[in-house]
């Protein structure tokens, strides 16, 4: 029983109360990964260009004795095998280059828009881009004849067989929409912000998606920096590739169809 101003031991006596604990802070999130050097971010944007694994898929080859050339033209086989390997090979080390850093695959390639928007976007583009590359060519070799300066192009001579045509149609698919969709993103992904502006890392990626292609003439090879510069922006803007590589595969399985109408002629 408490006597005329005696206080309970369990509530101290006023002015002395305790401070309030402070706030705890809140829990640290995980850590992100280390920043990549600019040596090493265009070293992996190289090693995923195709030319270094094209290198190695070629040598495999010819080890194996399998030449490019093949009765005055180009083999089919080697062409096949060598767009095939430099496919798998890029694409492994795309997927361990982001693994590595604990980076998302499906966040670098797909982003996060709607799977079927993206794809209709990129079926929705097909006959223009296609309409598109006939009319540049077409000034290019009008302006400027010089830059025709492979008259047939040596791809066309191999489309004279419809079954040999069945698996180019899966080439093309594999190694350009796919592969070469998943190639430019990685790129873009690697050398933007902190190596290049995307405006110059743009550029200098769809400058040697282009020279990839002189094999079918340099004609052809500013068409296709033109395809690359647009499904590079493409990817920029959206940050997915799958509407790029919707569309460059149509495009592809277009181009590889009218060879086979030319083929049959040649």
């Amino acid at each position: 029983m408490l006597t005329p101003g005696q206080v309970p031991d369990e509530f101290p006596p006023p002015g002395d109360v305790p401070p309030a604990p402070p706030d705890a802070p809140a829990p640290a999130g995980p850590p992100g990964p280390a920043p990549l050097s600019r040596a090493r971010a265009v070293g992996e944007a190289v090693l995923c260009s195709s030319y270094p694994t094209q290198i190695v898929a070629a040598a495999l080859l010819w080890a194996l004795g399998i030449g490019a050339s093949a009765e005055g033209g180009l083999n089919a086989t080697f062409i096949i095998a060598v767009s095939l390997l430099d496919a798998a090979l890029v694409v492994a080390l795309i997927v361990y280059f982001l693994r590595r850093r604990g980076e998302s695959i499906g966040a670098v390639m797909f982003g996060t828009a709607p799977g079927w928007r993206e794809a209709a976007l990129g079926v929705a583009l097909v006959l223009p881009v296609t309409f598109g590359v006939a009319l540049l060519v077409a000034a290019v070799r009008a302006v400027w004849p010089s830059l025709q300066n492979v008259p047939v192009n040596p791809l066309t001579a191999l489309m004279s067989d419809p079954r040999r045509v069945v698996i180019f149609a899966v080439v093309v698919v594999l190694a350009g929409g796919v592969r070469e969709e998943m190639q430019r993103a990685f790129q873009l992904h690697r050398l933007t912000p902190g190596v290049l502006p995307p405006g110059l890392a743009l550029l200098v990626t769809s400058v040697a998606f282009g020279l990839g292609h002189t094999v079918q003439g340099r004609d052809v090879a500013l068409a296709t920096f033109a395809l690359g510069a647009l499904w590079g922006a493409m990817w920029l803007r959206r940050r997915s590739i799958l509407a790029a590589a919707v569309c460059h595969a149509l495009f592809n399985l277009g181009q590889v169809l009218a060879a086979l109408a030319v083929g049959r002629q040649l």
